[in-house]
């Protein structure tokens, strides 16, 4: 199984002055301690059924103790900001922007990390540790255009948001670029990022709806 797997963190354009000047990206919980400035573009609901589930591997503490990244662009979340389905979010997805990493550069790096085969906050989805345990993700979900359930499977939507979950911080040094909707958001990214002297790429992808 190949243990170089690209990972995904979305997040509004508003809060990438707060991650520069942090020099990374925060838990939740370490957001708060901090009294970080940060817009959240989550259902408020699964907010509060993250900051209350319990981790069940070491370093344990709950999901807001862990920077979430998806496996796949065109999350069910996005999909959802989109489409006007976050109370409080109204921006929809062009404010949206991509951070990108990857799993051997996270594991390389010494930090702290694990990794679901669905949405984390479901009762029935399993947590892993190791990157040869990659293979317990469901891949043809997650390369697949589509993610909606279907009769013959109706678990693709909880697979296709598995998560790797990295404890406390993610230092800007690990991620390898952003991306974006179109050349507005472009030149705005890189205007953020080189007043910081932080010089990686920006590009425009097709991982919007």
């Amino acid at each position: 199984m190949d243990d170089k797997k690209l990972l995904y963190h979305i997040t509004d354009f508003n809060n990438l002055e707060s991650i520069l000047q942090e020099g990374g990206l925060l838990a939740s919980n370490v957001v708060k301690e901090k009294g970080v400035e940060y817009e959240n573009i989550a259902h408020n609901n699964i907010q509060d059924r993250r900051s209350m589930k319990t981790v069940p591997l070491p370093p344990n503490g709950n999901l807001h103790d862990y920077v979430p990244f998806y496996f796949a662009p065109k999350s069910p979340m996005l999909y959802a900001i989109y489409k006007g389905q976050v109370e409080g979010y109204e921006k929809g997805q062009e404010q949206i922007i991509y951070l990108v990493s990857r799993t051997d550069i996270i594991h390389n790096a010494g930090f702290e990390y694990m990794f679901t085969d669905g949405h984390a906050v479901m009762g029935f989805t399993d947590f892993f540790k190791k990157l040869k345990d990659l293979n317990k993700i469901n891949w043809d979900v997650m390369e697949s255009r589509f993610w909606f359930d279907t009769e013959e499977d109706p678990d693709r939507k909880r697979r296709r948001q598995a998560e790797f979950l990295v404890h406390n911080l993610v230092p800007l040094d690990l991620v390898l670029g952003f991306a974006v909707k179109n050349e507005g958001m472009k030149r705005k990214v890189e205007d953020a990022i080189h007043k910081y002297n932080f010089n990686k790429p920006v590009a425009i992808r097709n991982w919007y709806y």
